[in-house]
């Protein structure tokens, strides 16, 4: 039957889906020693715009090509991230056992402080994985990127915080672990992924073009001399 040819659409989303699992088990694995799981989540994005792209190649060999590549600056800014949550962690314990009359005030400062990492952080490593940049440049481009497609961000970050906040829901977390096991982050990534990769496509037209007349000019360069 048709329906059970490889390049069916069913068979390329079943594909697809044991991709999912499989990269989620890898990028669990890699988040273990917690300090490389800026350069894991990085990695995991960038298999998730190979899949959204149909580039797909062996999904272990995408995601550790991603990791080596990436490990010395995402684990920079993964440990910036962490710097920034333990500050103001810290200052969260330190009211909860000493709180004042501007507690409540300090509190919402707080709140509003870490929705706005987070806003900003769920397209750190996508913007990470895909382009060569400073570490404050990918800090500047993630700010502003989320805030210019604010509805969209806002959907990330939903489908990021999702499988998360199932256990915050009686026992269904507990019941749904497996299918979180091999789903929790390679499935919201690919869902970011997809929303995001139009605007990669055009940010990586844009530099192409740009880049393309220096290139032009190097190889007139190289023909006069």
């Amino acid at each position: 039957m048709k329906i059970f040819n490889i390049d069916s659409p069913l068979m390329r989303t079943l594909g697809k889906a044991s991709d999912l699992v499989i990269l989620n088990l890898l990028t669990v694995l890699m988040c273990i020693p917690i300090v490389t799981a800026g350069a894991s989540f990085t990695a995991m994005h960038y298999c998730c715009l190979k899949l959204v792209r149909d580039h797909e190649n062996k999904i272990s060999k995408q995601f550790f090509h991603s990791f080596k590549d990436n490990l010395r600056q995402s684990t920079a800014i993964w440990l910036i991230l962490l710097a920034i949550v333990g500050f103001f962690g810290t200052d969260l314990y330190l009211m909860y056992i000493n709180p004042t009359e501007t507690s409540t005030f300090i509190l919402g400062g707080i709140i509003a402080a870490l929705a706005l990492l987070f806003f900003v952080g769920v397209m750190i490593f996508p913007i990470q994985a895909k382009f060569y940049n400073p570490i404050s440049k990918t800090f500047k481009t993630a700010f502003l990127y989320s805030f210019k497609h604010f509805p969209r961000t806002l959907l990330i970050m939903f489908a990021t915080a999702f499988p998360f906040l199932l256990f915050l829901v009686g026992r269904l977390g507990l019941l749904l672990f497996p299918l979180e096991l091999c789903f929790c982050f390679s499935a919201p990534g690919f869902l970011a992924a997809v929303l995001y990769n139009h605007d990669f496509e055009a940010a990586e037209a844009a530099i192409l073009a740009k880049n393309k007349p220096a290139e032009e000019d190097s190889a007139e360069d190289a023909e006069t001399t």
